[in-house]
This record gives C-alpha cells, structure tokens and sequence, in this order.
C-alpha cells in the first residue's frame, strides 16, 4: 500500500472545493483589517493613545504585509506552496493571540507588524496557485470567483466585529481572528495540493532572486500592471485608514452603522467579482481592465470637490460622499484580478517571485497612502478624499502610460 503525497494529487485544474480553500486563505487579510476597524476609536481611549498613533497598527501591518511578500513568493518557487502556506498560518495564529494581550499602543503596532509578515504568505500563494493551474482569462476568473468569495469576509467582518466589540471589547476581536487562523490551518493541511511543477522550482540563492526580481523590474507591461493594482489598492487602503476616524469622529455615525457603509462597498465589490467572471472570457481581461480604470480617474476627484464644498459650506453632510467612494472602491473587483492575470502570464517558471512583487508594490505604496491619509486626519473628508484623488489618477495615468504603450 502506497502513500500519496499532497503533491503527487495536484489537480490539474481549479476544483470548487479548491477554490473555496484559495478564496479562504486569502481572506485572512481583509478580515485581520475590517473586523477590528470599528474598535478603533475605542482602542484609541482603552490604550491612552492618538488617532494617529492607534492607525499606525493598521499601516504597520500593511507594510509588513508588503515587505514580506518578497520573501514568500521566493520560497514558494522554491520549496513550493503547501509547506510555506501552512508555516505562515501557524505564524499568524501567535501572533494574532499576542495583539490580544497587548497593554499599549507601541505593544500593538510591533504584533500588527508580525502579524502581517505571517499573514501575507498564503495571500501571495494563494495567487501564485492560480497562475499554477490557470492562464490569463481562465485566471481572470478564477481570481473574480475567489475574490467573490473572500469578499464574504469584509462584509461580516465589521458587522461581526462591532457585535464582538459591543459585547466582548475589543480584545476579543483577536480571539476571534486567532480561531479563524486554527480552522485555516487545519482545513489546509487537510486539503491544500501542492501546485508547483517540479521543473519551475527555482534556487533560493540570494543572485538568482536578485536577477528574477530584475527582469520583472525592467518589463515595461508588468511595471504597469503592478501600479495599476498598486494605485487602485491605495484607494482601499485611504477608505480604510481615513474613514473610521471621518464618519465616527468626524460626523458620529455609530460603529454598526459604519458596518453597514462598508457593507455597501462590498456588495457593489462581489456583484462587480461575478460580473467580471460572467464576461471576461468574452469581453477579454485586457477591455474590462481598460474600462474599470476610467472610473477611479473620474469618482476620485469628484469626491474632493465635495469634501472642499462640505468644508466651505458644512451643507453637504456624510452620506452623499457613499456615491463618489463606493464606485471607485469597488473597481477593485475588476482591476485587480484582470491586471494580476495579465501580469502573471508570461512568467509560469517564476510565478510565485512576479506574485510576491506585484505584492511588494501594492502594498508598500498602499500603506503610504494610508499612513499619509491617517496622520492627516484634521476632522474634515478632505483627507481622505484627497488620498480617492490621487490613487484613482493614478491608477489610469499607469495603466494609460506603460500598459497602453507596451
């Protein structure tokens, strides 16, 4: 009697059950960010800190999300996905229990900062799987379909994380997040394959990671399509870092009722995830990606001619700014999964290293645009709205300039 061996049972395509294991790993990012969102404010006045100081365990963790995906996708085309994947999430699970006991601000930003290392590996891996078993459109809509699943997580997870903080505090909200990293791991020991080809396994030795992470520097197209996603992403990480401090603070609106704000832009973001799965074999993932960023370039700065009227004028209230950031917010349903397939496809033998930069390049540029937006923070949506302009600007002048000409 033989034994077979998770890699010995790679599928040969993209399974439900498989993907429903991907759409899982890669929620553990948006659900280590939204669920404890509406705790801010609260955690500000339990630890004795600033705004500003409690934002930087949101961007502390970004950043370290970014930063360690340089690191993942190397290992992954190395020693492959399942065993990298698994040790992250074992990672993730400490840490996130650490964030629970934390007794003060500086405590907290150094567990996020962990926290976020160990996550970011079965987000980049996740990806890099799908690039495995799928090509460009094909791939387009395997990251739509998981995106539409994962997007189950930002939705509840305010919701569920304003119920935990009503009832519990916000300490529990990372009891929470530790036991959904149990189940993760668990369920990916048990059913996660081992995707990597063994002929596209790639030496860890530090000149040949340096010169594959050259070569994807260089190609003009990948440059383009990682800052199309990069830029787009910042638009998601201003939304986060600004709006907790600009709705409750700014104009007190309850911490459930921000859940349901947020809700709206998840909504919009999984009808858009199965719009693009629905017509991205027919429309071509290279048209809806060309459609999907004129929308940040025109909401972006419409929604800071509103905030600068609503601060000349104080007439305007809060909710009229959901018309101008829930489009823009949730092009992310159809810029990132169609630029990703599209960067991804000429590189089979190096999938995981291109994953973990275009990961490098989103989020080190996202946490920017979130640490600039959250220590501006001045009481107005002027903030961040400005963070809106500039990303969604962004993201068409590079999609426009170095995907267009390529």
């Amino acid at each position: 009697m033989t034994t077979t061996t998770p890699e010995a049972r790679a599928p040969s395509r993209l399974t439900p059950l498989l993907l429903v294991l991907l759409a899982l790993l890669s929620a553990f990012t948006p659900l280590s960010i939204d669920m404890y969102l509406p705790a801010l404010p609260t955690i500000v006045r339990d630890l004795g800190s600033t705004a500003g100081d409690i934002q930087l365990t949101l961007s502390a963790f970004m950043l370290a999300f970014g930063f360690g995906e340089i690191f993942y996708g190397p290992m992954g085309d190395r020693f492959g996905r399942r065993p990298v994947i698994l040790s992250g999430i074992a990672v993730y699970i400490v840490t996130t229990l650490g964030c629970a006991f934390a007794a003060e601000a500086g405590h907290l930003v150094l567990l996020r900062f962990l926290q976020g290392l160990a996550a970011c590996g079965s987000v980049v891996l996740a990806r890099t799987m799908v690039r495995d078993l799928a090509e460009r459109e094909h791939a387009a809509r395997a990251m739509s379909l998981i995106q539409a699943c994962s997007s189950l997580a930002p939705m509840l997870a305010p919701l569920i994380g304003s119920q935990v903080l009503v009832f519990f505090g916000w300490r529990a909200i990372f009891w929470v997040l530790a036991g959904i990293g149990v189940f993760g791991l668990v369920f990916s020991w048990l059913r996660l394959p081992e995707t990597l080809k063994p002929e596209y396994r790639q030496p860890l030795h530090l000149g040949s990671v340096v010169t594959r992470f050259g070569t994807l520097l260089k190609h003009r197209a990948f440059m383009g399509y990682a800052l199309t996603t990069a830029f787009q992403f910042s638009a998601l990480m201003s939304w986060l870092s600004g709006s907790p401090f600009a709705f409750i603070q700014g104009y007190g609106v309850s911490p459930r009722t921000y859940g349901l704000m947020f809700a709206s832009i998840i909504v919009l973001f999984t009808a858009c995830n199965l719009m693009n799965a629905r017509f991205v074999r027919v429309v071509g993932s290279a048209r809806m990606l060309r459609f999907a960023t004129i929308v940040p370039a025109v909401f972006g700065p419409l929604g800071l001619v509103v905030a600068l009227i609503e601060l000349e004028t104080g007439a305007i209230g809060w909710w009229p700014f959901l018309f101008c950031i829930v489009p823009q917010v949730g092009m992310m349903a159809l810029v990132v999964p169609n630029a990703t397939a599209l960067a991804l496809q000429r590189y089979p033998h190096m999938a995981g290293t291109a994953s973990s930069l275009m990961g490098v390049i989103q989020y080190g540029i996202g946490s920017l645009f979130g640490i600039a937006v959250g220590q501006a923070f001045n009481g107005t949506m002027v903030p961040l709205t400005a963070g809106l302009a500039v990303a969604g600007t962004c993201c068409f002048v590079s999609h426009r300039l170095l995907v267009a000409r390529a």
